[in-house]
């Protein structure tokens, strides 16, 4: 249904942008990125044509003033908040942070902070018109003394009624209805007075649990985390100094069919400044929302959903949809190979299939990304100790491209991306291959890439399955010579370990190491290839029988029963070394 990761996220409103100065065209480095960049004024610009795969998991627009040169150790100033979701043409406008203006532009870039990698760069001109200082205000939370309602997105209904001294809202969306996971609809006030911020904001965070009873929680959204030690995204009851409280009221509401809606109300003003935002009835307010799983911690914590959080301007006229009818799709399903005879495994990138994907398999957020094994999606691998095996690595090799540079290794951590870790981190880190030394990758070779289309994405929303999804995806591959990384588990090789990549944290998943005796083992094989064999061989008996009785009718001079015509009976089976048991 949506993305999933450790926090709400909101994006740059999104409008049609007017005539400006032309800067250029953007180039494309990474994750699909293009389009057309454009000055109006002093602090506003915009992208026309933008797109933007919105895979990557922390992806900014930045700046960097004149006299400095992008690259991808970072260095540059944050324009806007993160970017979430998927740009397939659409305007991108922003607004330059205070105190700069686009006079202060060198290079504009989008850079991912967690991969450290440019996405695009562009060079400003060395002098640009005078422009007249901007004078837009924002279009955001308007209220009035009758019922207000509006539709945030196709599956997400705000309503909200204004009293004397306090608002009643009611959120009503999808949720997820395919499993006990407890999904969050969360409104409120931005943390910034000019623009769309996560930080600093203060959301509500509403949800219905698995017995039917209606929450609604006050929030402050410190930084990007979830909350710890009174830090991150917060209750504001658990918020550091203890100070705040829950200054929510009124809580009701239900969940059915894949719909909740919760109804709670809150003051203007609670007077506490230190956690809570003023709502102010007789001007625009920006306002943030979202959609994210519901983590069982000790506090509820947020994940990033792939929606459009954006400033709007909410009139008195009803805009909401009559009604919300949510579809949740399956998820594809894991997969287990388990090596036999074939001890060779093609390793290659592609899309992680979102919510039906990765985090479904693995119950991990996912990078947009993930290992697909002899074209299956990240399967569970299992192997015997003592035997070897081979991975042919197409992961990428251009270390200066970290977007396309995904080195193969194995491991005994759950996430991977040994590179981009803390020493410390990569002291408690054990490698079992795809290494030389402690720093140098060796699960390096060219870049072959499975990649979605309009049709394979049509199909992973529409509940496809993946094996249509699979083949609908187009491939593509670099030049070059393909990596290899050769490992024999043996009697110190823990029971699971992990495929992962060196530069980016969870794109692999786990390999069951067995002992070739283990019952565990001879299950499988018994499973996967005894079982089939015996049928095999229980056919090829029923068909001689068959075939003798139809000898003998045709011998006595009773052509009863024909088998083919003139063909025999003969089943034919033909063995694979590889066994792939679908479970």
């Amino acid at each position: 249904m949506r993305l999933l990761a450790s926090c709400l996220s909101f994006v740059t409103a999104l409008a049609t942008a007017s005539a400006g100065v032309l800067i250029g065209t953007l180039p494309t480095e990474a994750h699909g990125v293009s389009g057309v960049l454009y000055v109006h004024d002093d602090v506003t610009l915009s992208i026309e044509q933008f797109y933007y795969d919105g895979y990557a998991p922390a992806a900014y627009p930045y700046f960097y003033s004149k006299g400095n040169v992008p690259n991808n150790a970072g260095g540059g100033i944050k324009i806007s908040d993160l970017l979430t979701m998927r740009y397939t043409g659409q305007t991108l406008t922003l607004t330059m942070p205070s105190p700069y203006t686009v006079y202060n532009i060198g290079w504009f870039t989008i850079w991912c902070e967690a991969a450290r990698q440019l996405f695009t760069r562009i060079q400003f001109p060395d002098s640009l018109p005078n422009f007249n200082p901007s004078t837009a205000t924002p279009t955001a939370l308007s209220f009035n003394t009758s019922q207000n309602c509006m539709s945030l997105d196709s599956s997400t209904n705000l309503q909200w009624t204004v009293y004397n001294t306090s608002v009643t809202y009611t959120l009503c969306g999808c949720v997820d209805a395919t499993t006990t996971a407890i999904e969050y609809i969360g409104f409120g006030l931005s943390g910034s007075n000019s623009v769309t911020l996560m930080l600093g904001a203060d959301p509500t965070i509403t949800w219905v649990d698995n017995v039917g009873v209606a929450h609604a929680e006050d929030y402050y959204l410190s930084s990007y985390v979830q909350c710890r030690d009174g830090a991150g995204a917060c209750p504001d009851v658990a918020t550091s100094g203890g100070g705040c409280k829950n200054n929510v009221f009124n809580i009701s509401g239900s969940r059915s069919n894949g719909v909740q809606c919760v109804t709670y109300s809150r003051p203007f003003d609670s007077n506490d400044s230190e956690c809570d935002s003023i709502i102010d009835p007789s001007q625009p307010q920006y306002v943030v929302w979202g959609v994210g799983g519901l983590g069982e911690t000790a506090f509820k914590h947020f994940r990033r959903a792939q929606a459009t959080m954006s400033p709007f301007a909410l009139s008195t006229s009803s805009t909401c949809q009559t009604s919300l009818t949510c579809t949740a799709c399956k998820p594809f399903g894991a997969t287990k190979i388990v090596a036999l005879e074939n001890k060779t495994f093609v390793a290659r990138i592609g899309p992680s299939g979102a919510d039906r994907g990765y985090i479904a398999i693995t119950g991990q957020p996912g990078w947009g990304i993930s290992w697909y094994i002899n074209d299956t999606l990240v399967p569970e691998l299992v192997v015997q100790r003592g035997q070897t095996y081979t991975f042919i690595v197409e992961g990428g090799n251009n270390a200066s491209t970290t977007a396309l540079y995904h080195p193969f290794y194995i491991t005994n951590s759950p996430s991977g991306g040994r590179l981009q870790n803390t020493p410390l981190q990569q002291a408690s880190e054990v490698v079992y291959a795809g290494f030389q030394g402690n720093s140098t990758p060796t699960g390096v070779g060219r870049y072959c890439e499975y990649a979605e289309n309009p049709l394979a994405e049509n199909l992973r929303t529409s509940c496809g399955a993946f094996e249509d999804y699979f083949k609908a995806l187009n491939v593509s591959c670099s030049a070059g010579e393909s990596g290899v990384v050769i490992w024999t588990p043996d009697e110190t090789t823990p029971d699971t370990v992990y495929y992962q990549c060196a530069t980016h944290l969870n794109i692999g998943w786990k390999i069951t190491v067995t002992n070739p005796d283990s019952d565990n083992f001879v299950a499988k094989v018994v499973a996967a290839v005894v079982v089939p064999v015996l049928a095999v061989a229980l056919l090829i008996a029923v068909s001689v029988v068959v075939g003798v009785a139809v000898w003998r009718l045709r011998c006595r001079g009773k052509n009863v029963l024909r088998l083919g015509g003139e063909k025999s009976g003969y089943v034919h089976y033909k063995e694979n070394n590889a066994v792939n048991a679908y479970m």
